[in-house]
C-alpha cells in the first residue's frame, strides 16, 4: 500500500485578512476553496497555519492518499476554480508554488502537523542520503523528542527539487513556544549534538516557524 502524500501550497495573505473566521469575507472564500479541496478524490487530511515572523506567508498542506490524486487536481479546471475562489484573498493565487512531501510522523503523539502544537519549526535539508534518512534523522528524532518544549517531530522527503538540490527532506518539529526552541540552540546539549544534523546532507533552507491555525479530516473520520 502506497504511503500518504502531503501536497504544500504555499501562499502569500495579507496578515489583516482573517482566514479563521467564515463570516468575514476573506475567512469565507478561505473556507470555501478548502471546501473544494476536501471535496477531490483520496482526501485524507488538511491544515494550515502562518509564520509567526512574517504573518503574510502561510502553508497550506493536503494529505491524500496517492500523488496522482494531487496531480489530477492540479491538471483539472478545480485547481482555476481553486485560484479564482482566492483571488481577491491571496496575493497573486495564479502563480502560487507549489510541493510534494512523503511527510510521516516519528514520535508518539506528535503535534508538530496542526495537531496542538502552539508553534512548530521547520527547515529542509537538501541533497540528502542514506546516511541522512537512516542514520541522522530518526537519530535526532530520538534525542529531541525529550528537549523541554518539544511537542514531536516529523517529516519526508520532497519530490521537487529545492534551491537546485535534489533529494530534499522537509522537517517539522512541534515546541509551547519559539522561546524554547530558539533556547534550546544555545545549551550544552544541542552544542554536542548538533553535528548529527549535519550528516547526510548539504546543508539546510527555509529555517523558520509555523503557526498551525487549522485543520479538517473527512466527516466520517470524526464521528
Amino acid at each position: 500500500m502506497s504511503s500518504p502524500v502531503t501536497q504544500i501550497i504555499y501562499l502569500t495573505v495579507d496578515p489583516d485578512r482573517d482566514l479563521t473566521n467564515p463570516r468575514c469575507e476573506a475567512g469565507r472564500r478561505w473556507s470555501e476553496a478548502l471546501d473544494l479541496l476536501e471535496g477531490h478524490g483520496g482526501f485524507r487530511r488538511l491544515y494550515w497555519g502562518r509564520s509567526p515572523e512574517d504573518r503574510s506567508k502561510v502553508q497550506l498542506h493536503i494529505v491524500r492518499e496517492q500523488l496522482s490524486q494531487h496531480q489530477d487536481f492540479l491538471n483539472s479546471p478545480r485547481f482555476s476554480k481553486f485560484q479564482s475562489i482566492l483571488q481577491d484573498v491571496v496575493d497573486s493565487p495564479t502563480s502560487v508554488s507549489v510541493r510534494h512531501a512523503y511527510i510521516k510522523e516519528f514520535t508518539p503523539n506528535c503535534q508538530a502537523l496542526g495537531k496542538g502544537a502552539p508553534v512548530t519549526g521547520s527547515a529542509i535539508y537538501v541533497s540528502t542520503d542514506a546516511a541522512w534518512h537512516e542514520g541522522a534523522w530518526p537519530l535526532w528524532t530520538h534525542i529531541v523528542r525529550y528537549v523541554d518544549g518539544c511537542l514531536g517531530c516529523a517529516g519526508g522527503p520532497v519530490l521537487e527539487a529545492v534551491d537546485g538540490h535534489d533529494n530534499s527532506y522537509i522537517v517539522y518539529v512541534g515546541w509551547e513556544n519559539i522561546e524554547k526552541h530558539e533556547a534550546y540552540h544555545h545549551t550544552k546539549h544541542f552544542e554536542h549534538r548538533r553535528v548529527i544534523l549535519g550528516l547526510g546532507n548539504k546543508g539546510y533552507r527555509e529555517y523558520g516557524h509555523i503557526k498551525f491555525e487549522g485543520s479538517r479530516e473527512p466527516t466520517a473520520w470524526r464521528l
